[in-house]
């Protein structure tokens, strides 16, 4: 008794063994591709949007390799987004140091941000 099994992807026939799940390569790593593709999708967005911020701080800090006060806006105005960082510091005197991988940045009064060199 031969049960007959179609490809999970394409719904053609499978030829082969009794637990085959896909008719070929192609249809099993473009299955696997659509059940975790959204996922992975936004994680590669979000990283991307993570390397950009390091990069725009790395830019801007070129020149001074320590600390540097510059407007908020003008880090909008790159492309920066604030909203991704990959961790946050607190300094004993409270002051809160927001880093995109090395380079960071703090908040400061009057629209202003100081600029963080690599953290070691």
């Amino acid at each position: 008794m031969e049960i007959e099994k179609n490809c999970l992807y394409c719904a053609k026939k499978t030829n082969g063994r009794t637990d085959k799940k896909f008719c070929n390569s192609y249809c099993r790593s473009s299955f696997h591709n659509d059940q975790s593709g959204q996922l992975t999708n936004y994680m590669r967005r979000v990283n991307a949007q993570l390397v950009r911020n390091r990069n725009i701080l790395a830019s801007l800090l070129q020149s001074t390799k320590c600390k540097k006060t510059i407007d908020f806006k003008d880090l909008f105005l790159l492309g920066f987004h604030p909203n991704h960082c990959t961790h946050q510091t607190k300094s004993p005197n409270n002051i809160t140091s927001i880093y995109c991988y090395d380079y960071g940045y703090q908040l400061l009064k009057a629209n202003k941000v100081l600029l963080l060199g690599k953290e070691v």
